[in-house]
């Protein structure tokens, strides 16, 4: 059974529109094969985490546009590393540099800090479904997935993510 985390439908300072925060449990809740393709890697380390070493994204080039990479701080306390044009696109801005955090200005933000919170405790990936609206003029429906690394001392440093539109 899914466990569902959280739907938020509030109003955001970018182009989603809504969104469902999921456990993420097999790659056949996927849809996407960017996405399937990243939880597959992800899921091969099994029983063990990967760690940030272990992904390569010259082994991922095909999916480097989709993908996005935020480090764990502290709790509660996140930073956007990284993220590829299709990121860009999708939410309107880069988020590159962009600390997020329980305290953080923006309730999308917030409430985003508490979703990593929680994969981060739990060690166990998540996965986020909703409707994002491009360029104000076409709505269109996404998946994401984010996967815990672990540190060398065995606690979650990274969430290295994907985002893809489906049908």
């Amino acid at each position: 059974m899914v466990k569902e985390k959280a739907i938020e439908v509030e109003p955001r300072s970018d182009n989603v529109k809504k969104v469902i925060r999921l456990d993420a449990t097999s790659v056949d809740e996927f849809k996407s094969p960017t996405i399937r393709n990243l939880y597959q890697w992800w899921e091969s380390y099994t029983p063990e985490l990967p760690t940030r070493d272990d992904f390569d994204i010259s082994r991922h080039w095909e999916i480097a546009p989709s993908l996005y990479l935020i480090e764990a701080i502290a709790p509660g306390q996140y930073l956007f590393r990284l993220n590829g044009e299709n990121v860009v696109n999708l939410f309107g801005s880069s988020f590159r540099g962009q600390e997020i955090s329980l305290t953080s200005e923006l309730p999308e933000l917030r409430r985003l800090a508490g979703y990593l919170d929680t994969l981060v405790e739990e060690k166990k990936p998540g996965r986020c479904t909703g409707v994002v609206e491009i360029m104000e003029v076409k709505v269109a429906c996404f998946e994401t997935v984010d996967l815990p690394l672990l540190r060398e001392d065995g606690s979650v440093g990274h969430l290295l993510g994907s985002i893809s539109l489906v049908d």
